[in-house]
């Protein structure tokens, strides 16, 4: 009997009743072994009328030596549920008439508890007149018995919406929802009076904003619309840019213009491509004349100025998988050379523009934005993000440039690009350069090529953690390696001494 209780004791604790496959996998219990113990009576503890046609029942836990597997609920002596839960909702029910109630546990082996004592009650009277009151906006301000919204929280997933929010008193909802504030999508509603309320909205797509619109009925029928608003499921981006080079620059030697950058890529597949154009800066690797295609970081495009100037160029890298750069740019107009480093003021133009919050700084684990103290290190890259919704629709480019911070004359140029989720501009920043501040600067440029919109902060570029294996001070490589060698040698020449002094002992 021993062997036996223990085997039941290890199936529940193995594989407990709560225990749900997420997946292809299941779980097959084995119980062996009699049980004649029946579970302990539950104790009824609520039994409320919430409306006309809706009692809700609670009742105590009970234990059993084994396990309990649920509770029947009974109204009127007749089973109407039977569930795992300490609660029910009995809904469908007849105005002012009265009910009575008892419930009663069961375990895995069939064994029934005594039933609870027996509690009655009455429902509540009809309405006598529903009305139907609507108001818009965010959260109402209702009067008299209509409910009001407490909090609402949206969980949103790429396919799904899981709402959940609280009422001043017990209502039953109705939810609509779509792309526009027409909620032509969907509507699910509720048919059970609670305070708290949780549903999911599902089969949405990622990357999306839905509006909505939640309605809450309450026991005399009253009907107010307690919340509209937007939400945006999460998206589904992955990141399909890859690093620009860097310190990509064009001179003008005649009427040729030399073009010099340097190659990030260490893949033997990966190839840059420039293309020219002598409108604006080509946002595309189709949007302009492509005047080379290859691996190398130098390239003179003959005779590009003799009839034209300036002439725009962005040079973008590509992979075998097709992702591509956002692009680095730069100009070149007849008979020009390097410009200088002109000091510009940190904000130009209309801030409703663009504000200098809404540009993001990231390198791995740390986020900036362009009113922080940013910190990079030198030679891993960066990526620069700004919000769709953050930029006016009218627009013609967003360039982003980099200083060096050894040498300000030495200013690398790149475009943000749409991003494949839709929902921000970036730009993917080449790391490996010197160790100093230097400024940013986003520039936003209209469809006539004007500036709408300057803003410039500081980065400091540091060396990057310690990686002791490129740190050039030998010192500091063998504090690094010797001192846990040291530490490791002493433990073990230790233990090596204290066993010979066991062993002469024993």
């Amino acid at each position: 009997m021993r062997f036996i209780l223990s085997y039941i004791f290890l199936c529940v604790v193995l594989f407990p009743s709560g225990l749900q496959a997420t997946n292809s996998d299941f779980v097959i219990k084995t119980f062996v072994g009699v049980d004649n113990t029946p579970p302990t009576t539950p104790v009824l503890q609520t039994v409320i009328p919430v409306t006309s046609t809706q009692i809700d029942v609670t009742w105590s836990a009970s234990v059993d030596d084994v396990l309990v597997s649920g509770y029947r609920l009974f109204r009127d002596s007749v089973q109407i549920a039977t569930t795992t839960l300490l609660s029910y909702s009995d809904n469908g029910l007849v105005a002012s008439t009265s009910y009575i109630y008892f419930v009663e546990a069961f375990d895995i082996f069939g064994n029934v508890s005594p039933p609870s004592t027996a509690v009655a009650t009455t429902t509540l009277q009809d309405p006598s007149i529903a009305k139907s009151t609507t108001s818009s906006g965010g959260r109402i301000n209702a009067t008299g018995a209509g409910a009001m919204l407490i909090d609402i929280n949206i969980i949103t997933k790429k396919q799904s919406a899981l709402f959940l929010w609280e009422t001043t008193v017990p209502t039953r909802y109705t939810l609509m929802w779509g792309r526009t504030t027409s909620y032509e999508l969907g509507t699910v509603a509720g048919n059970i009076f609670k305070q708290n309320h949780v549903t999911n909205i599902v089969n949405l797509e990622p990357g999306t904003k839905y509006y909505y619109k939640l309605l809450a009925t309450n026991s005399a029928g009253l009907v107010s619309v307690i919340s509209t608003a937007s939400f945006i499921t999460e998206s589904e981006f992955i990141n399909n840019q890859i690093s620009n080079v860097r310190s990509f620059t064009a001179v003008a030697e005649g009427v040729d213009a030399s073009l010099s950058w340097q190659n990030t890529f260490t893949q033997s597949d990966n190839f840059v491509r420039v293309v020219r154009s002598h409108l604006f800066y080509p946002d595309t690797i189709q949007s302009g004349a492509v005047v080379y295609e290859g691996q190398a970081e130098s390239f003179i495009d003959k005779e590009a100025l003799l009839k034209r100037s300036p002439q725009y160029y962005t040079i973008f890298v590509l992979d075998s998988k097709g992702r591509v750069s956002s692009g680095a740019i730069a100009k070149v107009f007849l008979g020009s050379v390097t410009p200088g480093s002109a000091v510009l003021p940190a904000e130009v133009g209309d801030d409703t523009v663009l504000r200098a919050v809404d540009i993001s700084v990231r390198q791995q684990e740390k986020t900036y934005s362009f009113i922080d103290e940013i910190e990079l290190y030198r030679s891993r890259p960066f990526f620069v993000s700004i919000p769709y919704e953050a930029l006016p629709k009218n627009l013609k480019s967003i360039i982003i440039s980099v200083q060096d911070p050894t040498n300000n004359r030495d200013v690398s140029t790149y475009l943000l690009k749409l991003n494949q989720a839709g929902d921000a501009y970036t730009a993917i920043i080449a790391g490996k350069r010197a160790v100093g501040a230097a400024r940013l600067t986003i520039e936003v440029f209209d469809y006539e090529q004007a500036t709408v919109r300057r803003i410039s902060t500081t980065i400091l570029f540091t060396d990057d953690a310690i990686i002791v294996p490129f740190f050039p001070d030998r010192i500091l490589y063998y504090t690094y390696y010797g001192i846990p060698i040291i530490f490791l040698a002493s433990l073990i020449f230790w233990l090596i001494t204290l066993n010979k002094r066991l062993s002469k002992i024993y």
